[in-house]
């Protein structure tokens, strides 16, 4: 925290950027070579400290009379890193028409006092690294400058994907997986109700951008749900709490991430629970039922701040940087509610029904997982237009949920029926990989939040596999070290069961039954 303040202080952008995006050197680099680091609570405050900083930098270049300076950290670290808002562009393109520092200061919608900007730096700092009251020095006019490219490679072109892991620790169908924010845990519930909380050990260059991180886990805690299968996970931001519930379950159990143990249990006023979601404010989730009540939970009193009736609720995404809930309502529309506000507006209608919703990083887009009809869809939350179909897998029997995957969100995956994780580039649908390992249906991929090319799958089958995407527009050496460098290790003690050299194709319930079946789908969606 010490070197962040020294180079705020010395208005050195930069490095300063470099110490709230990237992790530490490895344990061999070169003597004296910058170590430090300061932990975010989560990716996503990460984001915001990468702005904060990045946004004064360019004002302070404007100020500076370096318009070639300020022009170049708008257009190649800002732009396309960050991906801001259409409004967040509009206001800062806005102050390269400022005549003189008092228009500026009236037209900057960014913090623009060092003790606001101290202040919104703080609150984005994780418990470990807090510090006293005022303890950030204060900024001080100083022309020094360093380049830094911190933006993520795309994976654009031809991509393969290798399956690095098998976790084979589950006895049942695995219906759901979850990675926890920060990356560091990986949560998987089977259909025996058992959830799974797995430690990510990553090493000292986890988290920067650069691909060379070796990732490997191992199993923490054995949870239990209280009735019946678990199929609803959700991470608090600040990963230290985990949501669990079911199908055929109304309560809500909060877990503790170190522990193991049941903090607080909720009970969701109506039907069972079919999501549950927490917002980026800490402390408030929301959770949805098909009896038709989407509620608004204070986490930290255990107490309803508000509920919404009237509607079946089937799914829920919550944008990452506002206060709004996009809820999917009965399968064919979909709904935006700001928590904030207490209102709600329609979205989209869709012709076929909707299975289930994904939500990119940005906000920017979100999937739809057509009902029976084979393919994914993507649209831009904006402006609701279809940006592209994704085609190929088989579904027909079970809901099976798709994710982006990319530093950019610029792919999309979904496991199939058959088997197979299919992978298209986002833009144009066109199908770039096929992910093979799983021997029967595939539920459910997630995306890293760290290492946003990694991807974790769950299938019937009972195992986790674990994939690593690359661009073979990358030499043949690079593609082996990545290979090697990224892999994320699911490994059991002895609670490891050996895998079976072929699992048929079937289900442990009755498919009606099933939480992940789309006849138990549409009958949530008809009321039954």
């Amino acid at each position: 925290m010490e070197k962040l303040q020294s180079l705020m202080g010395a208005r050195q952008w930069d490095e300063a950027l470099r110490l709230v995006t990237s992790g530490p050197r490895d344990a061999d680099a070169e003597e004296g070579a910058h170590t430090e680091r300061v932990r975010m609570k989560s990716p996503q405050a990460t984001r915001e400290a990468a702005l904060l900083l990045l946004r004064r930098k360019f004002i302070d270049l404007l100020l500076q009379r370096r318009l070639p300076l300020a022009l170049r950290t708008f257009q190649e670290q800002i732009l396309p890193v960050y991906r801001p808002s259409e409004a967040e562009v509009a206001q800062l393109a806005q102050l390269l028409l400022c005549r003189d520092e008092d228009e500026m200061k009236r037209r900057a919608q960014v913090p623009w006092q060092d003790e606001e900007l101290q202040r919104r730096i703080e609150a984005l700092v994780s418990p470990e690294e807090i510090i006293p009251e005022g303890a950030l020095r204060r900024l001080v006019q100083d022309g020094s400058e360093m380049d830094l490219q911190v933006a993520p490679p795309m994976l654009a072109g031809k991509v393969t994907g290798n399956c690095v892991e098998v976790l084979t620790q589950h006895k049942t169908d695995v219906w759901e997986l979850a990675f926890s924010p920060d990356g560091q845990m990986l949560a998987s519930a089977s259909s025996d109700g058992s959830v799974v909380l797995w430690q990510i050990e990553l090493d000292e260059d986890a988290m920067s951008y650069e691909h060379s991180a070796q990732l490997s886990s191992k199993p923490l805690h054995v949870l239990q749900s209280l009735e019946g299968p678990a199929d609803c996970l959700a991470w608090s931001p600040d990963s230290r709490f985990l949501l669990s519930s079911g199908s055929r379950s109304s309560t809500i159990q909060l877990w503790d991430r170190m522990s193991g143990l049941c903090e607080k249990r909720f009970q969701h006023p109506g039907g069972v629970v079919t999501k549950m979601r927490w917002l980026p404010c800490a402390g408030q989730f929301v959770s949805g039922s098909a009896d038709k009540s989407l509620v608004l939970w204070n986490a930290d009193e255990s107490s309803i701040i508000y509920q919404w009736s009237g509607r079946r609720v089937l799914d829920v995404v919550v944008h990452p940087h506002e206060s709004k809930v996009f809820v999917l309502i009965s399968a064919f529309e979909i709904r935006a509610y700001d928590v904030a506000l207490r209102s709600d507006e329609l979205l989209l209608e869709a012709e076929h029904a909707i299975s289930c919703l994904n939500i990119s990083s940005s906000g920017r887009f979100l999937l739809m997982n057509l009902l029976k009809q084979e393919q994914v869809v993507c649209v831009e939350v904006a402006t609701g237009s279809v940006i592209a179909k994704y085609r190929g897998i088989r579904e027909q029997r079970y809901v099976l949920r798709p994710c982006f995957v990319g530093a950019h969100s610029e792919l999309v995956a979904c496991g199939s029926e058959d088997g197979k994780v299919y992978v298209w580039q986002r833009d144009s649908g066109k199908r770039v990989t096929e992910l093979d390992g799983h021997s029967s249906v595939v539920n459910v991929v997630a995306r890293h939040p760290v290492h946003s090319n990694v991807i974790a799958s769950a299938s019937d089958d009972e195992t986790l596999w674990s994939y690593a995407t690359a661009t073979t527009s990358l030499s043949d050496c690079e593609l082996r070290q990545r290979k090697r460098r990224f892999v994320l290790r699911l490994t059991t003690v002895e609670l490891t069961r050996t895998k079976e050299s072929a699992v048929s194709m079937h289900a442990t319930y009755d498919t009606w039954q099933r939480a992940t079946s789309v006849e138990h789908f549409q009958k949530l969606a008809r009321g039954e």
